[in-house]
């Protein structure tokens, strides 16, 4: 069990780095080539890769999406790829890296405040004190502690794209929840396979009324590393190791571990010589501690609940 855990550690160490590193390489990648088309092309890969992956472990059989599910399959695809995938892109050209991965990584408490809408409650007092540090954190974050930078363009519009991708990112895990039999490879498998021939079709549409042009072989030559790690390590191999790490630490240990991947492309930029305000190293703490404190009492609660379902 100890040594289990380690590996699930190691594992979900793997995936937090290659996630925090999403947003630097994603504003590389977004700047060179059109975002239609690297999305189009980034999950049609992703889905060759999956497919191959179900193939050998699953069978042939699970590279068929059942009827039923079909159009649910679609919708998720759709909210996960080209939702998620194309409006962190179109964000993250126009804001800094680092703010973009701190607004990404409000699924949780996105979520929670889904679940009080669906439910016709008010949020526990808990939730909308973390609701509240984690629009603080948002506000001081994006504007540096200038908060008339908020009726400015520029990097507004693009933490406001930014959060629209994290908006259908947290439909995209509401909707996921609820499907029945299926491994979380399967489904991932499923739903990003039907969402690549949104995406595609997306990008014909925005290249034949002029507002995009599809890449060149040498487009993504000019950038391999970045266009590698996009392609391979976060489509493919970040899915992978996530899956082991919830296998070995639980859902709701990953969960909690997973709220510090924002640190890592602020850690990037500091390397790289920028340097932060108080303000957005507050920012970053409030967001950081409120989702992590979130999910903390996320476990508590489903620990006593598990407790109160023993015979």
């Amino acid at each position: 069990m100890k040594g289990g855990f380690s590996r699930g550690l190691f594992w979900l160490a793997l995936t937090i780095l290659i996630w925090g590193a999403y947003m630097p390489v994603g504003k590389v990648v977004g700047a060179s080539i059109d975002v239609f088309w690297v999305t189009a092309i980034r999950y049609a890969f992703a889905s060759a890769f999956l497919a191959a992956l179900v193939l050998a472990m699953e069978g042939p059989h699970a590279l068929v999406p059942p009827r039923r599910d079909f159009w649910t399959l679609l919708l998720l695809g759709a909210l996960g790829a080209a939702g998620f995938g194309l409006f962190s892109y179109l964000g993250v050209r126009l804001t800094r890296p680092e703010h973009a991965a701190a607004i990404s990584s409000l699924t949780p408490i996105n979520v929670a405040i889904f679940r009080a809408l669906q439910s016709r409650r008010m949020p526990a007092a808990g939730l909308m004190a973390a609701i509240v540090a984690v629009v603080a954190g948002g506000v001081l974050v994006v504007t540096r502690g200038d908060l008339s930078s908020l009726a400015s363009g520029g990097s507004m519009f693009g933490n406001l794209l930014v959060l629209i991708s994290s908006l259908c990112w947290t439909f995209y895990t509401i909707r996921a929840s609820t499907m029945v039999g299926y491994s979380a490879l399967r489904l991932t498998m499923l739903s990003c396979s039907l969402g690549a021939p949104v995406g595609l079709a997306l990008a014909v549409l925005v290249t034949a009324l002029g507002y995009a042009h599809p890449p060149t072989v040498g487009d993504f030559l000019a950038i391999w590393p970045q266009t590698i790690y996009l392609f391979v390590l976060v489509s493919a191999v970040s899915i992978i190791t996530w899956n082991i790490a919830v296998r070995e630490v639980g859902a709701q240990t990953a969960t909690i571990f997973a709220t510090f991947t924002p640190v890592v492309p602020f850690a990037w930029a500091w390397w790289n010589g920028q340097r932060f305000t108080v303000a957005e190293m507050l920012g970053v703490a409030l967001i950081i501690g409120a989702i992590l404190a979130h999910n903390l009492n996320e476990a508590r609660k489903a620990r006593a609940a598990a407790r109160a379902a023993r015979p």
